[in-house]
């Protein structure tokens, strides 16, 4: 079962929480990413001064990157140097028992950035700030590749936090050496495990968020009627097109660009909402840890290759009864009403799929590769039974290519014996679900010995008599 950090240091969760230190897991990616803008306004003694020196870092790598005439001369290649970083370990942002989730930024991408770097150089702009905006514009920079970065520049004063937090809780740690320096941190798989604050951690970069074309063009009237002709009316419809048209866009319209640097630096900068938990990153967690206890479920069978499937139906039915009768439809969606990521309600399941096998001492394993919209599960003990069940928003356009191709697919490659769609109802619309179940109908009809997944639907529409979210 994936495991919260503070458990595999042996400290409480509530301890780590009051340092600020992020509580990741293992075996699972988190979609938290470290947003340096919100450097700024931390209050964290080792971070009082990253923000400028990561300022500084960029800055004075635009310094040596005028002075470069053509590509890999030596201004280009030590600019190049400075933009390569090796993959980082682990951060708690997700990592698993077999290995970092870090991303390394190699020689080429640094070479790709600093290109584009290049032509708004060229073009007039200099603010450092472009390398916070460049996952807009590059192919392959994403909220990730940034979170590694800041990591990277700033990978001292991270460093110093872990081994601060780790003293005054008596984590045990290891010596690692950085540079001339040495670090007593808590370790994992031979690496160091690195904390990361939760105050500057964001769910995508803040570019990504803007909504209204009037914050890229926020000054000038007929700049903001030619954009919004050119790249739609929206900001988010911007970040539909591909991103070599935006960068040429901006980059052969200066103004604009500029605008778009100044927004951002004038938007409120606001960490992610771990109360809300907008993307249910969290939640799932602190519920999977009571739900057998509160909602017990007891399997009073022994786990065989030929029951397998039915108590694994059994866990998917007794999930859906906590959306449908428990009030846990509410953990499908946010404060404002709006209904969360697919994932959030696959790591929901994940957890009390796993505490309920936990709880009856089963030997029913996930399979660590499986991924988290896709769960695989096994028995380990003698057997090669396996069940996947497959989680779905009625809502997902893909819903019934999942259905016919996807699962079918992935059955084959994983020779799974098995196969459950678990389907969960979003909107009063009931189309694609009845168009599911017809597909499925025929299917059968046609060749009734074929294993067809199993479908089984869950009502996560929101209730009038909804319960106070706990």
């Amino acid at each position: 079962m994936a495991k919260r950090l503070s458990v595999k240091l042996g400290v409480n969760h509530s301890d780590l929480l009051k340092y600020g230190v992020f509580d990741g897991f293992t075996d699972i990616d988190s979609r938290l990413h470290i947003d340096p803008s919100l450097l700024k306004n931390c209050k964290i003694p080792e971070f009082s001064g990253s923000y400028e020196k990561f300022r500084k870092y960029f800055s004075d790598t635009i310094k040596i990157l005028k002075f470069s005439k053509f590509p890999n001369d030596r201004f280009f290649k030590d600019s190049q140097k400075r933009l390569t970083f090796k993959e980082i370990g682990n951060t708690a942002l997700g990592y698993s028992d077999s290995g970092t989730k870090g991303n390394a930024i190699g020689k080429v991408l640094a070479g790709n950035i600093l290109a584009t770097t290049k032509l708004i150089l060229d073009a007039g702009i200099e603010d450092p700030e472009i390398f916070e905006l460049i996952g807009v514009l590059e192919k392959g920079v994403g909220a990730d590749r940034i979170s590694d970065m800041t990591l990277a520049v700033l990978i001292r004063d991270f460093l110093e936090y872990t081994q601060r937090v780790s003293k005054d809780l008596q984590i045990k740690t290891t010596t690692f050496k950085y540079g001339k320096d040495t670090f007593l941190l808590p370790s994992e798989l031979r690496k160091p495990l690195i904390f990361v604050p939760t105050t500057i951690l964001n769910d995508l970069p803040m570019a990504e968020k803007w909504s209204d074309i009037d914050v890229v063009c926020a000054y000038n009237e007929q700049l903001r009627k030619e954009v919004s002709e050119i790249i739609g009316a929206t900001w988010k419809d911007a970040m539909k097109i591909h991103k070599s048209d935006l960068r040429k866009y901006l980059i052969d319209n200066p103004i604009v660009l500029s605008d778009l640097i100044q927004s951002y630096k004038n938007k409120p900068k606001n960490p992610y909402n771990f109360i809300d938990d907008p993307l249910g990153e969290v939640v799932w967690a602190d519920l999977s840890s009571v739900v057998a206890e509160k909602y017990p479920l007891l399997i009073q069978v022994d786990l065989t290759s030929e029951n397998i499937f039915d108590i694994v139906k059994k866990i998917c039915l007794q999930f859906g009864s906590l959306i449908e009768n428990n009030g846990w439809f509410e953990y499908l969606y946010n404060e404002q009403g709006k209904l969360k990521h697919e994932r959030a309600s696959q790591l929901l399941f994940y957890g009390v799929s796993e505490a309920y096998c936990e709880a009856n001492n089963l030997d029913l394993n996930r399979e660590t590769n499986a991924g988290v919209g896709s769960l695989d599960f096994k028995i380990s003990k003698g057997y090669n039974a396996k069940v996947n069940v497959e989680i779905k928003y009625s809502s997902n356009p893909n819903l019934l290519k999942g259905f016919e191709r996807q699962l079918p697919t992935y059955n084959r490659a994983e020779k799974t014996d098995h196969s459950i769609l678990l389907v969960i109802k979003t909107t009063e619309k009931s189309s694609s679900i009845d168009n599911l179940l017809k597909v499925q109908e025929v299917m059968l009809n046609k060749n009734p010995n074929q294993r067809i997944p199993e479908i089984i639907v869950i009502d996560g529409t929101p209730k009038k008599s909804a319960s106070k979210r706990k």
